[in-house]
């Protein structure tokens, strides 16, 4: 009945710049806990409410040029859902494999089958270039991220309704590392350009290189970065949009890493990458990879020409794309752990600093701790996830501000999963109580 349904539909739907959609995955109540139980999940990340389908879907999005072109994504739907749902759009991290995309890795994707059974819609691009989209990906290029993003949400809605299953105008974003990026770029575009069609009900971009030209190219000398292969991306990628980064790669990269590029075709994993510089500076430059920093693939003349030129093409490419110069209009939970080594805290206090003075909504920066990026990452998306709950109208919460008391109170927690009665180190708490819902209880700054 389903597979009819879509097929009376299907016109409607490819004019909505849909091009394509399949049914890849599904996942009933009792697979949902299993995801729990083997994933180390504690209960309070979200209420088992729905069996899960996803879904592969191929939707249009312009080009650095402007260009119409197919993007891939998923979609995570709570099935049989009888009242209005809200969308959660998640914002994937760095790959740079396409079959390491949302859509090719739909069973890596447990926020989106948590989030989905609790009561989300929930959607996740690939983002211009990658899955089975076409093109070149514009690494940490915000405006493509931003409108690969929006049109998927956009895209999704004729979709759902398609489903048969219908959405509550409220609608959340969320990123981890690239994607704190790319939800902070889709925060910023949709509140300048897009407010009459969608409102945004809260953020939270996490790890997030919002200081491209100040804060991430200072990692630049960092000795033993983890993932060198991260500036390669982004100058690949600002040529591929600007085209004015460098005339020739000899001119940009010391002798054996001018052909790095042919690695970033979809095929190549950021760690055979990574793998491939470290050999390089070994073999070539007799530089161990504890020692190795990104600055070390770069031609001299390059460099300084670039550190001493505040026109200099690659600078101003990077200053394009730092996310500092706007004010949040809607709430927002900034997150990142002090002790990140890909994407230096900074980002985020001065993401805090830039907004705090004329933020008109909710604004919280939440420092995780002392943890690594990858380390921080579990945390993080949960703390993002239980900030939405604490916004979210779900079909079981009619009654929420009646229920909310002490006495219902059935958990006290902190953002990694403790049990707390109160707690110095917390940023922020929440309450659960008995119907279901959530309350964030106090904020330390």
């Amino acid at each position: 009945m389903r597979f009819f349904f879509q097929l009376l539909l299907f016109p409607f739907i490819v004019f909505s710049q849909v091009i394509d959609f399949s049914l890849e995955q599904t996942w009933s109540m009792y697979d949902v806990q299993d995801i729990y139980t083997f994933s180390f999940l504690p209960d309070y990340v979200g209420d088992i409410n729905y069996p899960v389908e996803a879904y592969k879907i191929s939707y249009l999005t312009p080009n650095e040029d402007g260009d119409s072109v197919i993007a891939s994504g998923v979609i995570f739907i709570p099935v049989e859902s009888t009242c209005p749902l809200p969308m959660l759009s998640w914002q994937h991290g760095t790959i740079v494999s396409d079959d390491a995309a949302p859509s090719e890795k739909i069973d890596d994707n447990i926020i989106g089958v948590v989030s989905a059974s609790h009561g989300y819609v929930v959607v996740m691009s690939d983002y211009l270039g990658l899955g089975s989209g076409e093109g070149f990906h514009n690494y940490c290029h915000s405006s493509t991220e931003a409108s690969a993003v929006i049109d998927l949400i956009i895209n999704s809605k004729d979709l759902i309704s398609s489903f048969g299953l219908e959405l509550n105008d409220q609608l959340f974003l969320m990123g981890y590392s690239q994607g704190g990026h790319a939800t902070m770029a889709t925060v910023k575009e949709i509140e300048a350009n897009w407010s009459d069609e969608l409102v945004i009900t809260a953020s939270s971009p996490m790890a997030g290189p919002y200081s491209m030209s100040e804060a991430q190219i200072a990692t630049l000398v960092s000795e033993g970065y983890p993932n060198p292969g991260y500036f390669p991306y982004v100058i690949f990628s600002y040529q591929n949009v600007y085209d004015n980064i460098y005339e020739n790669k000899s001119d940009l990269f010391k002798d054996g890493f001018e052909n790095l590029l042919d690695m970033y075709d979809g095929t190549y994993s950021m760690s055979e990458i990574n793998n491939e510089i470290w050999s390089i500076a070994n073999d070539l430059y007799n530089i161990p990879s504890s020692e190795f920093m990104p600055f070390d693939m770069f031609d001299l003349d390059y460099f300084f020409n670039f550190s001493q030129d505040e026109n200099h093409p690659f600078r101003l490419a990077l200053e394009a794309n730092d996310l500092l110069n706007f004010i949040p209009q809607s709430p927002m939970s900034i997150i990142h752990c002090n002790g990140d080594d890909n994407v230096p805290y900074e980002n985020a206090l001065m993401a805090y600093d830039n907004f705090e003075s004329l933020a008109q909504e909710e604004l919280i920066l939440l420092d995780g701790g002392n943890f690594n990026h990858n380390e921080c990452a579990s945390s993080s998306i949960i703390s993002g996830k239980l900030f939405f709950d604490t916004y979210a109208q779900f079909c079981n919460q009619s009654l929420i501000e009646d229920n909310r008391g002490i006495e219902n109170v059935s958990l006290l927690f902190d953002v990694l999963g403790r049990n707390v009665i109160s707690s110095s180190n917390s940023s922020f708490l929440f309450k659960k109580y008995d119907n279901g819902s959530f309350e964030k209880i106090f904020v330390i700054f």
